[in-house]
């Protein structure tokens, strides 16, 4: 059976310039060269993640959404999805409606660039933001007690200083389904709630993979950066975190140098370095 490095991107893999070094690409090639998977774990859509990745980046599997598609690269076939249901999506809304939060209810895998959103606060820059980077691919939901729509995904966005503060309450009133925080990507301090089908998860994604290519799944090597990282980090036999990860994260996790100083890169050689 072979092996498998499973990464997060924004903030592990690339630098803050949304650039892959020449040291990280040069271990992927290494990767690559001992036949070991490398599989980028993403919260990012395929539409996004294509802003960022062109067809020579040096991957073989490319997981979206936090797991809800699975693309093998550089071909972009789909390999794999899930979605909500429309009763699943119904109940998101009546729970993120008692909490006012601002949503987004993405299409499925693999068009969920596209999305329906529905704003309560008046004021919500990281909110506006993202309407503005998926400027084209949204439109409003005019009445969202009578929304009903199958969906990969929604995204619901905090103000500043929420900290997950709704967490608690979102997984125990959406309990049959996956609730993940995650730091938003955007201005890196609102909180993003992101719900899922039940099944859908980055460790999930990555049992996934493991069955379908014959990965045992006691030598695999993970690396990320934030909380929608957490549970691939604790299903891997070997996890490490980069140094820009929240404290919550490097006091759990082994940790390497940041994600503009090649900590992907020192991670994976040192694991290497240990088989």
């Amino acid at each position: 059976m072979g092996r498998a490095v499973f990464t997060d991107l924004d903030g592990t893999l690339l630098g803050s310039d949304q650039q892959l070094s020449p040291a990280n690409h040069d271990v992927l090639e290494v990767l690559g060269q001992q036949g070991i998977l490398r599989v980028v774990v993403t919260g990012r859509s395929l539409f996004s993640c294509r802003r960022v990745l062109d067809r020579s980046f040096p991957i073989d599997l490319l997981v979206t959404s936090s797991g809800a598609g699975i693309f093998s690269f550089p071909n972009f076939e789909l390999l794999f999805d899930q979605a909500l249901t429309e009763t699943e999506v119904s109940k998101s809304i009546e729970v993120l409606n008692a909490l006012k939060l601002d949503f987004m209810v993405h299409d499925p895998v693999p068009d969920n660039h596209r999305f329906r959103w529905y704003q309560h606060t008046a004021h919500n820059p990281d909110f506006a933001h993202r309407l503005t980077v998926y400027e084209g691919h949204h439109r409003p939901i005019e009445e969202p007690t009578e929304f009903h729509i199958a969906s990969t995904q929604l995204v619901a966005v905090s103000l500043p200083g929420d900290n997950g503060s709704a967490l608690p309450y979102l997984k125990q009133k959406l309990s049959e389904l996956t609730v993940i925080r995650t730091t938003s990507p955007l201005d890196h301090q609102s909180t993003w709630y992101e719900i899922f089908p039940n099944n859908v998860s980055k460790s999930s994604a990555a049992a996934w993979v493991c069955s379908a290519f014959n990965v045992d799944s006691n030598e695999v090597f993970a690396i990320g950066n934030d909380y929608n990282d957490l549970d691939l980090l604790r299903w891997c036999s070997r996890s490490r975190v980069v140094a820009n990860a929240p404290a919550e994260l490097t006091s759990e996790f082994e940790i390497v140098a940041n994600h503009d100083d090649d900590g992907f890169a020192q991670a994976v050689v040192e694991w290497l370095d240990s088989l």
